[in-house]
C-alpha cells in the first residue's frame, strides 16, 4: 500500500529515533469521531469523520510553520487537501457494510483543518455513492488501516453521532477489537521499514453497528 503524505513524513522521523515505543506498529495514532447523514427518506447518504493526530504526527508535521500567519494556514489546509486524495483509493479508511455488500465513497468535497491543542485536527465528509436505508438493511463499519500503521480509534467515551430528520430512532454500538496474542505479537515486532501486511490494522479495528427502528 502507498504511504500517504502524513506517513511518509512519520517514515523520516522514525528512522532517526530510537523509542521504544517506535520499534512496533502502529507509529501514529488519530482520536476519531464519525456522524452520518441521512436524508428526508432515512437514508444514509454520507458520513463525516473527525480525526484528531497525536502530538509527535503534528510537531513534526508542522515544523518550521508559523500557524498564527495565513501561509501556517495555508499549508497545514494543502496537507489535509493532499491526505484526502490520497485515502479516497482506499475508501477513507472506511470499511462500510450494508449486509454483505461492501460500500465505496465519492471523493470527499467539503473538509476543514485546524490546530486544537497543539494537535491537528481535521474533519471531512464522504458522500456514499449510493444511498443506504439503514431502516432496511444491517449497516456496519470500521475506520482503519490496513497496515496498522496508524492506529485509529474512536474517542475514549464517546458516541456515534447522527444527522438528519430521523435521527432519534437510530443508535451506533461501538465494539471494541480483541485481536489475538499473535496478532499483538505480530504488531510489535514490525520494524518501521517492514513490508505493509494489509490484514493487520483489521485485528486492532473497532466494530461500529447501526440499528435504526
Amino acid at each position: 500500500m502507498r504511504r500517504l503524505t502524513f506517513l511518509l513524513v512519520l517514515v523520516a522521523t522514525l528512522a532517526a529515533g530510537h523509542s521504544q515505543r517506535a520499534a512496533a506498529h502502529p507509529h501514529a495514532w488519530i482520536d476519531l469521531r464519525t456522524t452520518l447523514v441521512l436524508d428526508d427518506e432515512g437514508r444514509l447518504v454520507a458520513m463525516e469523520q473527525e480525526w484528531l493526530f497525536d502530538e509527535f504526527y503534528s510537531v513534526f508535521a508542522t515544523d518550521g510553520w508559523d500557524m498564527e500567519s495565513e501561509s501556517g494556514t495555508r499549508a497545514l489546509t494543502d496537507l489535509a487537501r493532499g491526505n484526502l486524495e490520497n485515502l479516497f483509493e482506499y475508501n477513507y479508511f472506511t470499511e462500510i457494510k450494508a449486509g454483505d455488500e461492501t460500500l465505496t465513497f465519492e471523493p470527499v468535497l467539503d473538509f476543514e483543518t485546524e490546530m486544537k491543542g497543539g494537535r491537528i485536527w481535521m474533519r471531512f465528509t464522504a458522500p456514499l455513492k449510493s444511498p443506504v436505508d439503514v431502516f432496511e438493511e444491517n449497516v456496519s463499519y470500521r475506520v482503519f488501516d490496513p497496515t496498522y500503521y496508524v492506529e485509529i480509534l474512536h474517542m475514549k467515551g464517546d458516541i456515534i453521532a447522527f444527522r438528519g430528520p430521523e435521527t432519534g430512532r437510530c443508535t451506533g454500538r461501538i465494539t471494541v477489537p480483541t485481536p489475538t496474542m499473535e496478532a499483538v505479537s505480530l504488531a510489535q515486532s514490525l520494524p518501521p521499514d517492514a513490508e505493509p501486511d494489509d490484514s493487520l490494522g483489521r485485528m486492532f479495528a473497532e466494530r461500529v453497528d447501526v440499528e435504526c427502528r
